[in-house]
C-alpha cells in the first residue's frame, strides 16, 4: 500500500468518523427538543390543573359574580379572600409564564383572558391595599399585573371589545 492509498483512506475513515459524530449531535440535539417539548406539555397541564382546582374556579365566580359591582369598603372578610385566591393563583401562573418561562403564554392569555382581565379590575382595590409597604409590599402580586397586561394584548390582537 502506498502512501497515496493510505492517506486517502485515512481521511475518508476521519471523514467518516466526523460524519458519524455530526449525525450523533443532531440525534441529541433532537432528543432534547423532543423532551423539552414534553416538558412544556407536561408543566403547562399542570398549571391548567391547578388553575381548574374547583376552590380556585368558586373564588374566581365569586370575584367575578359578587364582587364586580360591590363596592371594596363593602368587602367581607370571605370577599378579601376570595379575591386574595384568585390573585394569587394567576400571580402563581404569571411567574411560571413570563419569569420561568415554563408553559407558553397564548393558551393561558387566550382561555382565561377574559377572567384574567376581570378579576385584575374587580381586584385592583384589593391589590393596591396588599401593596401597601405596611402590608406585603409593592412586589406583592406584581406579576398578575403582567399577565393582566398580555391578556389585553391578546384581547386586542384578536379584536376582543371590552363591555
Amino acid at each position: 500500500m502506498t502512501t497515496d492509498v493510505y492517506n486517502a483512506l485515512n481521511l475518508l475513515l476521519q471523514l467518516l468518523i466526523w460524519g458519524a459524530m455530526i449525525a450523533t449531535f443532531i440525534v441529541y440535539f433532537l432528543q432534547l427538543r423532543a423532551m423539552q417539548r414534553g416538558a412544556s406539555g407536561q408543566n403547562t397541564l399542570s398549571v391548567v390543573t391547578f388553575l381548574q382546582a374547583q376552590y380556585v374556579r368558586d373564588a374566581r365566580t365569586t370575584v367575578r359574580a359578587q364582587l364586580k359591582n360591590k363596592p371594596y369598603d363593602d368587602w367581607t372578610e370571605t370577599d378579601k379572600s376570595a379575591a386574595s385566591l384568585v390573585c394569587s393563583t394567576y400571580d402563581t401562573a404569571a411567574i411560571l409564564i413570563f419569569e420561568q418561562r415554563l408553559v407558553p403564554a397564548d393558551p393561558f392569555t387566550s382561555n382565561w383572558g377574559a377572567s384574567i382581565r376581570d378579576c385584575y379590575e374587580i381586584c385592583r382595590r384589593h391589590i393596591a391595599e396588599m401593596q401597601k409597604p405596611e402590608n406585603s409590599g409593592s412586589k406583592y402580586w406584581k406579576s398578575f399585573a403582567v399577565l393582566y397586561q398580555a391578556a389585553q394584548q391578546q384581547a386586542a390582537a384578536d379584536g376582543v371589545r371590552r363591555t
